[in-house]
């Protein structure tokens, strides 16, 4: 049996998803089963997949609606590691990560989630942005902890009735720890354990300002349907003050995706069935 059974739906990527499949040649020992949900329309993976080495077990899938959650359920129906992980196709692992993974749950048994960390190529924070360093997960902290790229999960240990919700769009990987927590599995995050992924965020150029919209509205349905009424203000305090910040150091542009941000935390709250543009 693989040690670990990685998940990574794709579409449109192949020089990021090379680079993800190069990272896995420098996990040894670990025991690796890469099963690719492919969501193309063309045979691009075809080159990539053939050139995997003969001693990495892949499994080659085929989903032909893009739906991210769709493709992770299509997966973990196929995974038989012990350890289950859901790579985004633009992520990457540093050498030695998975066995210090396996490590690490070996020395906290009790503990069925793992969150490490997340930097980019410059080693600068890409997720999980949560002032601690380590601490168990909680709903009031899962926001800042949960980061799909950077969950690691005892398969065997997890309820078998509980799937990715295949209607969320965005914050679909905290609902799926929520509700694992409210069966009673125990989450850890750790920040001395790391992944690597491009910094994508508000204020690093890189998202739109409907993008931020979609991002806040997908934070106000999650919240709204945990009910988490005190973390909604949080947030949206978080973003108001951090707006203010920034507008006092002249960076109005930054100012703008805190606000739209914060619109859709607003709009995603109070009207969760509607569609944020």
């Amino acid at each position: 049996m693989a040690t670990f059974s990685l998940v990574v739906p794709t579409v449109g990527r192949t020089e990021e998803l090379a680079s993800l499949f190069a990272s896995l040649s420098a996990q040894s020992p670990a025991r690796i089963e890469l099963i690719v949900v492919d969501q193309n329309e063309d045979d691009r993976l075809l080159p990539l997949l053939q050139a995997l080495p003969p001693d990495l077990h892949s499994v080659h899938l085929r989903l032909r609606e893009r739906n991210v959650s769709r493709a992770r359920n299509l997966g973990l129906a196929h995974a038989t590691g012990e350890f289950l992980a859901y790579p985004d196709d633009d992520c990457w692992y540093p050498a030695g990560l998975l066995p210090q993974i396996e490590q690490w749950f070996a020395a906290y048994p009790t503990y069925q989630i793992l969150a490490t960390g997340a930097v980019d190529a410059d080693g600068l924070p890409s997720g999980n942005r949560w002032p601690q360093d380590r601490c168990d997960i909680r709903p009031f902290n899962s926001l800042r902890t949960t980061f799909c790229n950077s969950l690691f999960l005892r398969r065997l240990q997890l309820p078998a009735d509980v799937f990715w919700d295949e209607s969320m769009a965005h914050g679909e990987e905290t609902d799926y720890v929520l509700r694992l927590l409210k069966r009673g599995v125990q989450g850890r995050f750790d920040r001395s354990l790391f992944i690597r992924h491009p910094r994508r965020d508000m204020l690093s150029g890189t998202v739109t300002r409907t993008r931020a919209v979609r991002y806040g509205a997908g934070m106000g349905r999650l919240v709204r349907r945990h009910s988490l009424i005190v973390l909604w203000v949080t947030l949206l305090s978080y973003d108001v003050a951090r707006a203010v910040l920034v507008t006092l150091r002249g960076k109005n542009t930054d100012a703008a995706f805190c606000f739209a941000h914060a619109e859709g935390l607003f709009r995603g709250f109070l009207w969760p069935e509607t569609q944020h543009e």
